[in-house]
């Protein structure tokens, strides 16, 4: 039984007690958290829906009779008027009422929240930021603030304050999965790939099984150049996917990229076994085959990579370095001739490419002295 002087309302879903003491009203919903609507007024209310407006109703009208408050009264009357407004698509009218709302209760919480929803249907995404960082700022323990203002900065491309906005939010809730995720994904656009693993590490204990998961966490540790991590996880990957290529030449890559050259050969090898025809896979394996000292195979993958794929100009390239090997190998002027025809004509396909200035002194160099495999490395 409530207590004279105060309210009460039961309904099936659970139940809210309203308050009095002192000028504070607190409208308490079994379950949720709470949550500041007005000065003096908390509503414990998480998960908010819009399908319960009549319920608010009732909420709303016993505060206002308890406050006796004309005032509070009418910005709450206007915020449920706007909630239906945007019920029933009616985005813009709704905007207005909600902003005389804020005006009247600057610390009316859920109006904040609904004002940047309004924003966002409307395609304002600037003024919805606002409106969720305003909502963040008066209600900091709320999980889903934290989650609309990560949402909305994301999508304007402030990809760290939507990271900050989502680790916020997975601090409030260390279960959930979205939150981590957006964190990682955020970090990983702002070019804070430690902290995007951090989050993402969250994320794989949370839901260890998920592709999507292990697929963002090889992308943090790629962009921190930790091969040796990444390939790890492509392994993980490729338990899930075994006969999965383009999983299968990825990890080889990684070995590849931690020098791992004997481990990245037995992949491609598989690889170029199921796909005869894959240009690229060939072209990584000459690599590794020059990195593991066998010039003469080296040349006849890349052979093979440039007679499928006539604009690789990495595969060209590999194959001047493997020319130029065998020339320094045999001392055949022939095989350095070749060595330099094959770089100019990787030049010619990509003049821009990586580690041009290499390539153009070992051209104006033509030496067979020259050290072809030097800054060969990635």
């Amino acid at each position: 039984m409530i207590p004279p002087g105060r309210g009460g309302f039961d309904r099936a879903a659970g139940s809210a007690i309203i308050l009095s003491s002192a000028g504070n009203v607190t409208v308490r919903m079994i379950g949720g958290e709470p949550r500041r609507i007005g000065k003096g007024v908390r509503h414990v209310f998480e998960g908010y829906n819009r399908g319960i407006s009549v319920w608010l109703s009732v909420a709303a009208l016993g505060i206002c009779l308890v406050l006796g408050c004309s005032e509070q009264q009418q910005a709450v009357d206007m915020y449920l008027d706007a909630v239906k407004l945007r019920e029933q698509g009616q985005d813009e009218p709704a905007v207005r009422k909600l902003r005389a709302v804020v005006e009247q209760t600057p610390d009316f919480v859920l109006a904040y929240s609904e004002l940047g929803k309004a924003h966002l249907a409307l395609r304002q995404p600037e003024p919805a930021v606002e409106a969720f960082r305003k909502a963040a700022e008066l209600d900091p323990w709320s999980f889903q603030n934290h989650m609309d203002m990560a949402q909305a900065c994301r999508d304007l491309g402030r990809f760290a304050e939507a990271a900050q906005s989502f680790a916020r939010a997975g601090d409030l809730d260390t279960e959930n999965l979205a939150a981590q995720l957006g964190a990682a994904q955020c970090y990983l656009h702002a070019s804070q790939p430690a902290r995007a693993a951090a989050h993402a590490e969250s994320a794989r204990r949370i839901d260890p099984q998920s592709q999507e998961v292990l697929r963002l966490l090889v992308d943090t540790y790629e962009q921190q150049k930790d091969y040796g991590q990444a390939a790890l996880v492509y392994q993980e990957l490729l338990k899930g996917d075994p006969a999965n290529l383009d999983l299968t030449l990825a990890l080889a890559r990684a070995w590849m990229r931690s020098r791992q050259y004997e481990r990245a050969r037995g992949l491609l090898l598989e690889v170029v076994q199921v796909r005869p025809d894959h240009s690229a896979a060939l072209r990584d394996l000459g690599y590794c085959l020059l990195k593991l000292g066998d010039a003469d195979q080296a040349m006849a993958m890349y052979e093979k990579a440039v007679a499928l794929d006539g604009g690789d100009w990495e595969a060209y390239r590999g194959l001047g370095v493997a020319c130029m090997v065998k020339a320094q190998q045999t001392g055949d002027d022939a095989w350095q001739s070749a060595a330099l025809r094959h770089w100019r004509h990787a030049l010619a396909i990509n003049p821009d490419q990586p580690k041009r200035d290499w390539l153009e002194k070992l051209i104006r160099e033509n030496s067979p002295t020259t050290n072809p495999m030097r800054g060969l490395d990635d």
